[in-house]
């Protein structure tokens, strides 16, 4: 088998609880939805929809089950007591910030899940991954140990290489984490050969957000390259630009991605406007090969219509043909200033992007998510043993339309705050993953 590395991906299924809390933190989405309607049966369709497109495209695919929801044991640990109803209604009356984040399904977001390091990367020749601490957002701090015990259960003893799981950095604000939505890894094609680029918001004086809480900080990231024992030339530091976290984009995916040896960037999106001729530089140097870049200028996307459309939260991905596609939101189309952009990528015969895919994610994009945040990359040798079997996690078409089903059958059609006082619905989503749980299994 020739030696490379290839990029699996794990989408988050959202689960039957599926809210719109408003509880994300300079997340311009989730504050404007905040308590409207949620319509979880639509949310995990479209996220299931968007998994079997890019399974169809020939790249491995697998899935994230939702884990159990609400959190009970953490509305026990805020002093609430008594059966599953009576904990919930007395949570609504008296915390109901502490309901929603009990009942919240953020971990949809798979992108901040945690940060994964394939071997080939790491001077100790081991994989590494570090679950996400997430400790900006009342709702998102006790997803660590779950993801954790998900990706454990998933690669341990299916790869080429030991994996060594780390704990969660400290929940220590100085140290909050976001994961792979502030992380990039730029390679040749092989897959081989890369550097590491890691993004966060924090910064001196003068250089700070003076609207929104910065979610990740330079001692954060720091602290992951160091773990993942990432040798220093082949690390890069950059720090989002404050203007455009202060517009929303609280994750450097909102306004950066990258695919291999391509950065797709805004004008914006980092602090020091020579930090991408560094990039390019030590790219050049580590990697033996120019990078190529598409920078759009704030003159043909305001910070306002990139927030908006989610545009720079498009997946690309190449298929078994080698054909380059990004997999755009719906919203990328009704942004005009964005439409144009996507079209500019595919005309240029410099870009490697060959054709767009736009997908309905309506759900999730209402709550901040757009197809890159369902997904965590997974860089992963290609003899590796998970990459050429059939496992619980892997999406094949009978697994999708089994969990179709479930999902169609059981989940919610729609649901408020106020419906988890109600013995009936905390039955039904009960019902709703035990059913996704037993059609992943067939």
């Amino acid at each position: 088998m020739e030696e490379k590395i290839i990029e699996a991906n794990i989408d988050a299924l959202p689960g039957p609880t599926h809210l719109f809390s408003g509880l994300g933190v300079g997340n311009v989405a989730s504050i404007e939805h905040r308590n409207q309607t949620a319509y979880p049966k639509q949310a995990a369709l479209e996220n299931l929809a968007k998994a079997e497109l890019v399974a169809g495209l020939g790249i491995p695919q697998y899935v994230w089950l939702p884990p159990d929801r609400p959190n009970l044991e953490m509305l026990r640990k805020v002093g609430f007591n008594g059966s599953a109803r009576e904990i919930t209604a007395a949570a609504l009356e008296h915390a109901p910030s502490m309901l929603q984040a009990s009942l919240s399904s953020a971990f949809m977001w798979a992108a901040n899940s945690g940060t994964f390091s394939p071997a080939v990367d790491c001077d100790d020749n081991c994989y590494h991954f570090t679950p996400a601490n997430l400790i900006s957002s009342l709702h998102r701090g006790g997803e660590a140990n779950e993801r954790a015990a998900d990706l454990h259960a998933m690669l341990a003893k299916r790869l080429d290489r030991p994996l060594i799981l780390h704990d969660p950095l400290p929940e220590l604000v100085p140290l909050r984490d976001e994961g792979a939505a502030n992380h990039m890894r730029l390679s040749d094609a092989s897959g081989l050969n890369a550097i590491n680029v890691f993004v966060y918001g924090d910064g001196p004086s003068g250089r700070r957000p003076q609207v929104h809480f910065p979610r990740q900080t330079r001692l954060s990231v720091e602290a992951l390259a160091r773990q993942h024992r990432l040798p220093g030339g082949r690390v890069a530091f950059v720090q989002q630009h404050p203007a455009a976290i202060d517009a929303g984009v609280f994750h450097n995916d909102v306004i950066a991605t990258s695919h291999r040896n391509f950065l797709f960037y805004h004008e914006l999106a980092f602090a020091d406007g020579e930090a991408v001729e560094m990039i390019k530089r030590q790219f050049a140097s580590e990697v033996g090969q120019p990078l190529t870049i598409a920078k759009v200028p704030l003159e043909q996307l305001s910070l306002t219509d990139a927030v908006e459309s989610y545009l720079f939260n498009s997946q690309i991905v190449v298929d078994d043909t080698d054909t380059w596609t990004i997999i755009c939101p719906n919203q990328c189309q009704s942004v005009l200033s964005a439409k144009n952009v996507v079209e500019g990528l595919i005309a240029d015969s410099n870009c490697p992007i060959a054709a767009v895919r736009y997908i309905s994610l309506q759900q999730s994009m209402s709550g901040g998510g757009g197809p890159a945040c369902v997904r965590l990359r997974l860089p992963i040798a290609a003899q590796a043993e998970i990459l050429q079997a059939d496992s619980f996690y892997r999406l094949t078409d009978d697994r999708a339309a089994s969990l179709r089903r479930a999902i169609a059958e059981t989940y919610p059609e729609e649901l408020t705050l106020g419906d988890f006082t109600r013995t009936d619905v905390l039955d039904q989503v009960r019902v709703a993953r035990e059913s996704l749980l037993s059609a992943a299994d067939q």
